[in-house]
């Protein structure tokens, strides 16, 4: 399969590929409405088998009549020198704990169309990905199942039912979604009462039993292997996942300042989340903040204080469980179409099949941005865990990793030094190689138009949205470089795609490993010496 696609594919189609990307906008809409499909069951849907789909190559179109020429050698001249400096000032402002023998630059940087690597530095050493192993997670998804995926949850009567009256349970199957809104979390609610008012209209008012939320074979939410300590497994950051979800598992505080001396306003989304609510934040004099929030397995907590002069504040944080998460808003959604539910929530897994009364879908494509522009953690491995029940029937980090091996076959992407054990990059034990996501981001762009398109417009840009906000406006970098961030302790990385007006497009992957104890030095030295790269693919060497 992957030598099918490869000559399929080649480079000047790549090339032309990824021009026909440029002015583009991205894929609308954030909102998936349910409606039942009961031919079709729970999970993560390819848009036709994965045997029989074919990658089409992409539009054959003109490159530039004159593209500008880069120097490799000057260009390498360049990034060496750059990487030098920037190490040397690592070196003093670490007081000399980081030095050229601790800190592993990996690059690697290839002209498409020209076929060749204008830098490669470290290119095929394993290293750690941080958040840039989203990249894998989301083309992995993308190539084996399509632009058009979406997750189907179906809502089940475990019995026949009259006169509104179900006398047994009302099951709800796990898919993986990770049920996100980049709109915000109030979306979800409403996406749940699409699905409540589609079972009042197959005639349900009343379930006698329970609400019973069936596992399936997706694994339990739980911590991946060598994420943070415990100490912060509160935050946004160590979401979990599972076979529900909602908001990838994060609950969001707004917080509102009122008279000084009173309680601010507050609420929390998605809600009601289920938990026993801790809420006190007093409105101060001045611009200062002092809001502390989090989870346990039965509180949210959201207390401190908010200076007046400040206004408004958000903050996120897990939920210590998705699935109960999901429970909660979903025996709310029934409440507020008039369903009554006499039972509780129960979960369980392998309950026979029933009538399908309703399903919620969403749509791959809606959560592709949650997870490469804004690198949302949880979001990225619930599409891990379902992007393996889609590919094997499990829904677990194996299947998922198996997944991905797939995927990388088919784009022709050796894995050699490659491990992944969750979605997100959150663990340190996974391991990429810069040469590798560089073959990966071409191989994304080489696939199908619509595939390629959805790809690069879900990452972030610089100057412009995500993660890359802020870095670059007002270089020539600005609004032309769609890229992955990536930083947990000791690990800094940027990979994507540049688009230099009057030069060659390429794609590139730095990977940056130091000292974990020196965590000021990702802002201080290496994003800096991230942009420095970045900005020399803009200039032919003259």
């Amino acid at each position: 399969m992957a030598d099918r696609q490869r000559s399929q594919a080649p480079a000047r189609a790549a090339v032309a590929a990824l021009l026909a990307l440029l002015g583009v906008p991205s894929c609308g809409g954030r909102t998936a409405g349910a409606g039942p499909r009961t031919e079709v069951p729970e999970g993560l849907h390819a848009t036709a088998p994965l045997s029989a789909r074919e990658l089409a190559p992409a539009p054959a179109l003109a490159a530039p009549s004159s593209p500008g020429e880069r120097s490799v050698r000057e260009l390498g001249q360049r990034f060496r020198a750059r990487l030098a400096h920037w190490i040397g000032e690592a070196k003093k402002l670490s007081h000399g704990k980081a030095s050229a023998a601790n800190v592993r630059v990996a690059l690697c940087v290839r002209e498409l169309g020209a076929g060749t690597d204008l830098v490669a530095e470290r290119a095929d050493e394993p290293q750690l990905p941080a958040s840039n192993m989203k990249l894998a997670t989301t083309a992995a998804a993308l190539i084996l199942l399509g632009a058009e995926a979406r997750w189907v949850t179906p809502f089940e009567a475990s019995a026949p039912f009259a006169n509104g009256t179900l006398v047994g349970d009302l099951v709800v199957r796990a898919a993986g979604d990770p049920l996100c809104a980049r709109s915000g979390p109030g979306a979800i609610s409403g996406r749940l009462d699409e699905v409540a008012r589609a079972l009042r209209t197959a005639g349900l008012a009343r379930i006698r039993g329970d609400l019973v939320l069936d596992e399936g074979t997706f694994q339990a939410p739980e911590p991946g292997p060598s994420w943070p300590d415990p100490s912060q497994r509160w935050a946004e950051y160590c979401a979990l996942a599972g076979g529900f979800s909602a908001n990838g598992g994060v609950l969001e505080a707004h917080v509102r300042a009122g008279a000084i001396g009173a309680r601010a306003a507050l609420s929390v989304q998605p809600a009601p989340h289920g938990l026993v609510e801790s809420y006190d934040v007093r409105t101060t004099a001045g611009a200062s903040v002092d809001v502390r929030v989090g989870a346990t397995s039965r509180t949210a907590t959201v207390r401190g204080s908010l200076g007046q002069a400040l206004g408004e504040y958000e903050a996120e944080f897990a939920h210590p469980d998705p699935v109960e998460l999901f429970g909660s808003l979903a025996r709310a959604a029934l409440q507020r179409q008039g369903i009554e539910l006499a039972g509780r929530i129960r979960r369980a897994r392998g309950t026979p099949r029933g009538v399908v009364l309703a399903e919620l879908e969403s749509r791959l494509a809606d959560c592709l941005e949650a997870i490469n522009a804004d690198s949302r953690n949880g979001v990225a491995d619930q599409l891990f865990l379902s992007l393996g029940h889609a590919v094997t029937g499990q829904g677990t980090r194996a299947a998922g990793a198996r997944a991905v091996e797939q995927a990388l076959a088919r784009l022709g992407v050796s894995a050699r030094g490659w491990r992944q054990v969750d979605g997100s990059g959150l663990s340190r034990e996974n391991r990429v190689t810069a040469r590798a996501l560089c073959a990966l981001l071409v191989g994304v762009l080489a696939s199908d138009p619509a595939t390629a398109r959805l790809y690069r417009d879900s990452l972030a840009v610089m100057g412009e949205k995500g993660t890359l906000e802020e870095r670059l406006r007002g270089t020539a970098a600005e609004g032309r470089v769609f890229a992955k961030t990536g930083w947990i302790a000791g690990v800094s990385a940027l990979s994507g795609y540049a688009e230099p007006e009057g030069l060659r497009p390429c794609v590139f992957s730095i990977l940056i490993s130091y000292p974990s104890e020196l965590g000021g030095l990702n802002t201080g030295v290496f994003k800096k010496l991230q942009d420095e790269l970045v900005l020399l693919l803009f200039t032919d060497g003259a």
